[in-house]
């Protein structure tokens, strides 16, 4: 069964990541394949939430591209270089594997080179005068336990001739002679030959000054073993194209194209062959398999999701660009979280979250609704909150202080790490509007870095030329939202909040939800400018 990735959106919050991991234990109950994803580091208030319920982080990813890792690529089958020939063939015939790995050494798998069926036949196919034994080092066994019969330790060097009446016997010496019958046979007494092989069993009581072999083989078959017994490092092909496990799929479609190979190594980081791909396995892989959680926009979810497949989308916000080619589960609901919903999809299906994924779940709804203070909050929620807090196991009104005062870093984070740290991007029309967001317990902290904030939120709009890059920050208990802001379109915003302090920057007291608040009223406020 192929594995599904289940994501939240970038820079995530908790309800991103309680989502995932949330969905993920849903769909396992259900005997589906699925990893938790997430799209970024956590910040301190979904930290905490995994700190008192023991819970690991989801998988990290960065990119929705199929690496080799990805996709089912042929077992490999080795061959040590000095093996022979005959070994090769062995091997392919009763593997089907076309190209084998050339090791030299079994237990290790550092590839030498490649040996296709087409080098190989090259040997039989060739013209068999330019092949000698001279430069063997030692001959391969699989030759040596041909000969039934060993008179003498046989001395392998030298060029190969097939006995007939019509040969020279001047042009024997110090070659191999193949005889495939007695007649004759005694016209090779007294010469000089490095070693004789008689065939079909031929008994060999003649007196021959030579090392003498016999074989039940017939001279074609004994011909084309010593032909094919030169082991295969002289054959094979040396430096081949190899690909590592890591490497993109799509890449590595793209260089494969330029060349005519049957077959490419896959290693691993430590150069180890991991198995091969051809042009077949490029064909018929399958990209990797996303479930969105918590967003429905491209811009908010992982890089390169255009090559991969979405196969359901949950949210509780506006209905993003997000396209697919067939139709999927698509599920969005106006509720304060997404957890809310999928707590909903438990209890439709009979189920109940463990406690620690309850805890979670009960964190992500706090956060999202800050505690029923956000006008998204629905009694739905307030009534799955009361019924996960029992799940977890926690007094919900203390818990809910205690995660909320844990989001609360105004103090001593650094001013770039929270404007970067929940920033999100929106595009109408022709403008692109970010907004980040953060919480915080007492004014009197954002006015201690009111200047740092400023320059760093005024750099950023400047350098990334965004036309309105807005700082949130809300109170953790929703007493309001305090507005950082700069960019052109920033005269917008004396028409949407209720206080302009100056040029850059307000209250309010009823915004709290960036998506559900500020970006419509954002985005009709831009229609109305068009």
């Amino acid at each position: 069964m192929e594995v599904t990735y289940i994501i939240g959106h970038k820079n995530p919050d908790t309800d991103s990541i309680a989502s995932a991991l949330a969905y993920a234990e849903l769909k396992t109950m259900q005997n589906e394949r699925v990893i938790a994803g997430r799209l970024g580091t956590l910040n301190e208030e979904t930290k905490y939430a995994t700190r008192v319920f023991d819970i690991e982080a989801p998988l990290l990813l960065n990119d929705a591209r199929s690496k080799l890792r990805d996709i089912d690529f042929d077992e490999p089958t080795f061959i040590r270089q000095d093996e022979s020939c005959n070994a090769a063939y062995d091997k392919i015939m009763a593997t089907n594997n076309r190209t084998l790995m050339v090791v030299s050494d079994l237990d290790d798998r550092k590839l030498l080179g490649l040996l296709s069926i087409g080098d190989l036949a090259k040997i039989r196919m060739s013209d068999k005068s330019f092949l000698n034994l001279t430069d063997l080092d030692t001959l391969s066994e699989d030759l040596k336990t041909t000969f039934q019969k060993r008179l003498f330790e046989p001395k392998f060097d030298g060029e190969v001739v097939f006995f007939d009446e019509k040969i020279d016997l001047n042009d024997l010496e110090d070659k191999i002679v193949v005889v495939d019958h007695l007649l004759g046979l005694d016209k090779l007494k007294g010469k000089k030959m490095a070693c004789v092989i008689l065939t079909r069993n031929i008994q060999e009581d003649v007196d021959l000054d030579t090392n003498i072999l016999s074989s039940s083989l017939d001279v074609i078959s004994i011909s084309r073993l010593i032909y094919e017994a030169f082991p295969i490092k002289g054959i094979m092909s040396k430096d081949p194209i190899c690909f590592n496990e890591n490497d993109f799929v799509e890449d590595v479609a793209l260089k494969i194209a330029n060349t005519r190979f049957r077959s490419y190594p896959v290693l691993n980081q430590k150069g180890d062959v991991l198995g091969s791909i051809s042009r077949f396995h490029l064909f018929k892989f399958q990209p990797k398999r996303f479930i969105l959680v918590d967003h429905s926009m491209r811009s908010q979810s992982i890089n390169y999701l255009d090559k991969a497949e979405v196969v359901e989308i949950i949210d509780h916000h506006h209905i993003g660009d997000v396209e697919t080619t067939k139709p999927i589960l698509y599920r969005n609901e106006k509720l304060g979280s997404t957890c809310s919903i999928i707590y909903r999809m438990y209890k439709e299906n009979g189920l109940l979250p463990s406690k620690a994924i309850a805890g979670m779940m009960l964190s992500a709804i706090i956060s999202d609704t800050l505690y029923f203070k956000s006008h998204t909050t629905t009694p739905i929620d307030r009534k799955i909150a009361q019924e996960l807090a029992g799940l977890a196991g926690v007094d919900l009104d203390k818990y809910a202080h205690d995660l909320l005062d844990a989001s609360v870093s105004l103090k001593d984070a650094d001013v770039e790490t929270l404007i970067n740290q929940d920033l999100k991007r929106y595009h109408f029309d022709k403008y692109e509007i970010a907004v980040s967001q953060t919480n915080y317990s007492n004014l009197e902290d954002i006015q201690a870095r009111l200047e740092e904030f400023s320059k760093a939120l005024a750099l950023k709009q400047s350098n990334e030329r965004i036309d309105l890059l807005i700082m949130m920050f809300t109170h953790v208990l929703g007493e309001g939202t305090m507005f950082i802001y700069y960019g052109p379109l920033s005269s917008l915003m004396p028409g949407i909040i209720q206080r302009e302090f100056n040029d850059h920057s307000g209250f309010d007291q009823k915004i709290m939800s960036r998506k559900q608040q500020l970006i419509p009223l954002l985005s009709d406020a831009i229609k109305t400018q068009l």
